[in-house]
């Protein structure tokens, strides 16, 4: 939900603010960190499979996977606790007339 700073009631045209830096966080948050985990994980993967005596493939696809839902798991838990914070949330700033 938006803080509503300008008094604004259902049916008003508004202005919304959103502060872009945190626009930008929760954007890499969501986008980019589940991708570069899932590279990561397969490489690793890739790097184990002459360990746990596996194909290369099936190391990768398991290890990049569990990475991906491990990111996934921070972005749930992070959201949580960035949820609370008013920096994260719109602000409505002024009605139009």
């Amino acid at each position: 939900m938006a803080i509503n700073e300008a008094g604004a009631g259902v049916g008003d045209r508004i202005v919304m603010n959103f502060q872009t830096s945190s626009l930008l966080k929760v954007t890499f948050m969501l986008y980019v960190l589940p991708v570069l985990f899932l590279i990561l994980g397969a490489v690793i993967g890739q790097q184990l499979s002459a360990v746990i005596q596996i194909s290369p493939s099936a190391s990768s696809i398991i290890v990049g996977f569990l990475f991906f839902f491990a990111a996934v798991w921070i972005i749930k838990s992070k959201a949580n606790r960035m949820a609370g914070k008013n920096q994260y949330r719109p602000k409505i700033i002024k009605i139009l007339k």
